[in-house]
């Protein structure tokens, strides 16, 4: 009977190994090692095709380790913490033409290519004494052809030290890293540390892994910005071989970050309920609460947003063009102001609903404009519903009537009145204004100063375009119909 056994091409393997690494891995992995060494500050040089980086950290005890596939060399409690590989310096061998490695008293100088092809490298006594580990790299390839080393290795460097622990310089220079500032505010969770900003959204984050930037979403990629969350995911997070560029099982690990988020953005919210007054909360967190599904923390809050109601001034009554919508003004109101003032909302239905308006804008009624309240907030119970066929019509004399003018909707008729009032019906304490144009039904009613009311026939939008020389038509048309009747 034969004998089957697993068995490996060593060469075949370690030279397609090459397709697995780029440069920003192998910087990264060389960074790592550092840190993990305890180093307390990381020095690079950089020039056009050479590399060194230095550190002070507890140095290499057996200089083969670097060069030993899948055993890294370091204690067992750092590799089941942070599930080390032992494929720092490999990432290295396939960007340079040779690797020089100085630690304690011991060194050794080798091509690449020797390394590679398993030949043996000679270790030496080293001249002087370094406490900690210098590793060089001659002849480095550049990311691209004709691109400059030090340039890339600068901004790649950016990248890579935002959350880095520890200090790094690059050419003498300290590389900046903004996520590593002690003063930051950082909120532990399931899933690591997490740093919140409340001006950018929930569903924007980044995420770190043992001090490197790690993830497979498009805006993982990106640089951070403060407009993102960011998470310091736990160190034993497993990672994919062998660049650790993406987490294991994302699929699994993303909706448990997601969640990780949500819960600390919704705490930051809640902090600044209770540091601020409900006026100033309301004024900075409403849509912040609304757009990040915490609107229930506004529920017991006696103060909203005036953008949450219509404003007529910017946005009169009539057929509504989506692109043209005002925000709201600035300001708040007072739970108690409304309670005597009162809230509406008109019954959903598009082609009907400027009749109503006219009324509410008339008694310059505050509309709720705001779909996104938790039907536990205290506005809900004070809302009032009008329809439009509870708007009550009274004409004076007719002046003219067309029943055909020739508008966008050709079903609507014209009639010039010389007085017009709203009333609405179904409602106590309502009363009757006067006003200079509404719709009803397929009739428009014109007053002589009522100018031209195309808002009133419809939006103009056709095929999903702005018609506005179909407006601007109507326009005249409706201002010749008043000029003929007065």
């Amino acid at each position: 009977m034969r004998t089957l056994r697993l068995k490996t091409n060593q060469h075949s393997l370690i030279a397609n190994l090459r397709h697995a690494f780029n440069q920003g891995s192998m910087l990264g992995e060389l960074l790592q090692n550092a840190r993990r060494a305890q180093a307390s500050a990381i020095h690079i040089t950089v020039n056009q095709d050479s590399l060194t980086i230095t550190d002070d950290g507890i140095g290499i005890s057996d200089l083969q380790t670097l060069i030993f596939i899948a055993e890294s060399g370091w204690d067992k409690q750092l590799k089941a913490r942070e599930n080390a590989f032992g494929l720092g310096v490999l990432s290295t061998l396939y960007f340079a033409k040779t690797l020089t490695v100085h630690s304690r008293d011991k060194l050794f100088s080798a091509r690449t290519a020797e390394i590679i092809a398993g030949e043996p490298i000679e270790e030496d006594i080293a001249g002087s004494h370094l406490e900690g580990t210098a590793i060089h790299l001659e002849g480095v390839k550049p990311v691209q052809a004709g691109q400059d080393l030090p340039t890339w290795v600068e901004h790649e460097l950016q990248r890579l030290c935002e959350a880095f622990p520890v200090p790094v310089w690059l050419n003498g220079a300290e590389v900046p890293r903004p996520l590593a500032k002690p003063d930051l505010h950082w909120r532990e969770t399931s899933m690591g540390k997490v740093l919140i900003n409340l001006s950018g959204t929930r569903t924007q984050w980044r995420c770190f892994l043992q001090g490197l930037p790690i993830g497979g979403r498009p805006i993982d990629r990106l640089p951070t910005s403060q407009e993102r969350q960011v998470v310091l995911l736990p160190d034993n997070t497993l990672a994919k071989l062998p660049d650790r560029q993406h987490l294991l099982n994302e699929t699994e690990d993303h909706p448990r970050i997601q969640a990780a988020v949500d819960q600390a953005y919704r705490e930051a919210l809640i902090e600044k309920k209770q540091a601020l007054a409900a006026s100033d909360f309301v004024t900075h967190y409403a849509h912040v609460c609304l757009n990040s599904s915490n609107a229930d923390l506004l529920n017991d809050v006696p103060f909203v947003p005036l953008s949450w109601f219509r404003d007529w001034d910017e946005e009169p009554a009539g057929y509504r063009q989506y692109w043209r919508r005002y925000l709201g003004g600035n300001g708040v109101i007072a739970q108690q102001a409304l309670e005597v003032l009162g809230v509406w909302q008109i019954e959903p239905d598009d082609e009907t609903a400027p009749t109503a308006e006219i009324y509410l804008e008339a008694a310059k009624a505050y509309v709720l404009d705001e779909p996104g309240l938790d039907d536990g907030h205290w506005l809900k119970r004070l809302i009032k519903v009008v329809s439009p066929e509870q708007v009550r019509i009274r004409t004076g004399t007719t002046l003219h009537r067309e029943v055909n003018p020739g508008l966008a909707d050709y079903e609507v008729e014209l009639e010039l009145v010389d007085t017009l009032h709203v009333g609405l019906e179904g409602h106590l304490g309502t009363v009757e204004y006067a006003v200079e144009a509404v719709r009803k039904g397929y009739t428009l009613y014109l007053t002589p100063s009522a100018g031209a009311r195309t808002g009133l026939v419809c939006d103009y939008v056709f095929d999903d375009r702005y018609g506005e020389d179909r407006e601007d038509e109507d326009a005249l048309l409706i201002e010749t119909f008043i000029a003929v009747g007065c």
